[in-house]
C-alpha cells in the first residue's frame, strides 16, 4: 500500500510531465521482442514492456468452422499466470478471475469482425474444415498494463506463425484450400499437408489490433502506467485499436469510472499512440524474426520436419491433434508456457 507521500510524489511528477522513471505522461517504457522460441509451435514470442513480461505460443490444429462464420478459421487466446506470484486485483480479481478478465478482453480482437481477411484465409473447406490457431499467453510478470503487453505478445507470435500449405484431394471434388465445400462431403475429405517449410503460409497479422491503456492521474492522461503509479490512478481505460484507427475492444479498470467528457480525448490520444506503438512493434518483430532465422530457427534440434512434431491427422473429418511436446529450455517459465498450451509425449530442445 503506497503512502500519501508516495501518491503525492507521483501526482506532482505527472503534473510536471516528469514521471519517476524519466518518462513524459504519454511515453511508453522500452519494448523488447523475441520470436522463434519454441520449434514445436507454429509461432512463439516473448515480449517485455517495461517490467511486464509475456511468453506466447501458437498451436495450429484442424477444426470445424463456427456456424456463424462458416468460411473462416478461428483464433482463440488463453492466459495463465506464473511462475512467480502475480496480483491482478485491479484487473478482475485474483485466483483466476484476473485471467478470465484478460481472456474476455482479448477475445474481440481476434473475432471475425476485427480481422475478417486473416480468418478467411484460415478456411480450408467452407462449413467443413479450417485452421484453428490456439494461442496461449503466460504472464510471467505484471507491472501495470497487462493487456498492452499481452496483445503485443500475441501479435508478435501470430506474425511469426507459419501454417502448412493445405490442399484437398480429388475425393472431395478437387477443391483447394479455402474453396467452398459442403458438410455432406465431409466424410470424403482428403487433406494433403505440404511438409515443405518453404511452402508454409504466414498468418496475416498486419491488421491485428493492440491495446493501449490510458489512466487519469490528477487532471492528466497517462500512458503505460506502472504498478508503482497505480495508487495515484483515478480511472484506467484500455482501448484496442487497429492500424486503421478502428476500436476493436474496450476495458475499464481502476477504482473509479471514466468521466464521459474525457472519452473523446482518450480515444483521440489512444489512436495517436497505437499508430506509433504498432509501427515500432512491427519493426521490432521483423528484426526479431531475422535474428531467429540467422540462428537457424526453425531448423533446430526437434524441428527438422514440418508440420511441427505432434501435428497429426486422426480422422478424415476430425481434428488434427496439435499438442506441443515438452520443451527443454534454460527457463522453467518457458517450459511452463509450453505445458499451458498442452503437452505431447516426447522430448525436444527449444
Amino acid at each position: 500500500m503506497a503512502s500519501a507521500a508516495e501518491v503525492e510524489y507521483t501526482l506532482r511528477g505527472v503534473t510536471q510531465d516528469m514521471r519517476d522513471d524519466g518518462r513524459g505522461r504519454l511515453d511508453f517504457r522500452s519494448i523488447s521482442i523475441d520470436v522463434g522460441l519454441f520449434p514445436q509451435c507454429a509461432g512463439s514470442a516473448r515480449v517485455q514492456l517495461g517490467s511486464n513480461d509475456v511468453l506466447v505460443g501458437v498451436v495450429a490444429e484442424l477444426d470445424e468452422p463456427d456456424a456463424a462464420t462458416p468460411s473462416a478459421g478461428r483464433v482463440t487466446v488463453t492466459v495463465s499466470l506464473g511462475p512467480s506470484e502475480i496480483s491482478l486485483s485491479s484487473f478482475g480479481g485474483a485466483d483466476g478471475g484476473g485471467t478470465q478478465w484478460l481472456e474476455e478482453a482479448l477475445a474481440p480482437l481476434y473475432s471475425h469482425s476485427s480481422i475478417p481477411s486473416a480468418l478467411d484465409a484460415l478456411c480450408i473447406v467452407k462449413h467443413v474444415q479450417c485452421w484453428h490457431l490456439r494461442v496461449h499467453a503466460q504472464l510471467l510478470q505484471c507491472d501495470g498494463c497487462p493487456l498492452d503487453a499481452i496483445s503485443l505478445g500475441v501479435k508478435a507470435a501470430l506474425q511469426h506463425t507459419r501454417i502448412p500449405k493445405t490442399s484437398v484431394g480429388p475425393a472431395a471434388g478437387g477443391v483447394a484450400g479455402g474453396a467452398a465445400g459442403t458438410a455432406g462431403g465431409a466424410a470424403q475429405l482428403d487433406l494433403d499437408l505440404d511438409e515443405n517449410l518453404d511452402e508454409s503460409i504466414p498468418f496475416e497479422a498486419a491488421g491485428l489490433p493492440a491495446y493501449v491503456t490510458l489512466a487519469t492521474v490528477g487532471s492528466h492522461l497517462v500512458a503505460d502506467i506502472s504498478a508503482k503509479e497505480m495508487p495515484a490512478v483515478g480511472a484506467s481505460l484500455s482501448l484496442a485499436i487497429n492500424v486503421a484507427g478502428d476500436v476493436c475492444g474496450i476495458r475499464m479498470a481502476g477504482d473509479f469510472g471514466v468521466n464521459v467528457l474525457l472519452l473523446a480525448d482518450m480515444l483521440q490520444t489512444a489512436r495517436q499512440l497505437v499508430t506509433e506503438l504498432l509501427a515500432a512493434a512491427t519493426s521490432a518483430i521483423d528484426a526479431a524474426a531475422a535474428a531467429a532465422l540467422a540462428r537457424g530457427f526453425p531448423h533446430a534440434d526437434g524441428a527438422t520436419t514440418w508440420p511441427p512434431q505432434g501435428l497429426r491427422p486422426i480422422a478424415a473429418r476430425g481434428n488434427m491433434a496439435a499438442a506441443t511436446s515438452r520443451a527443454t529450455t534454460p527457463s522453467d517459465a518457458a517450459t511452463s508456457c509450453t505445458r499451458g498450451m498442452g503437452e505431447d509425449e516426447g522430448e525436444g530442445k527449444a
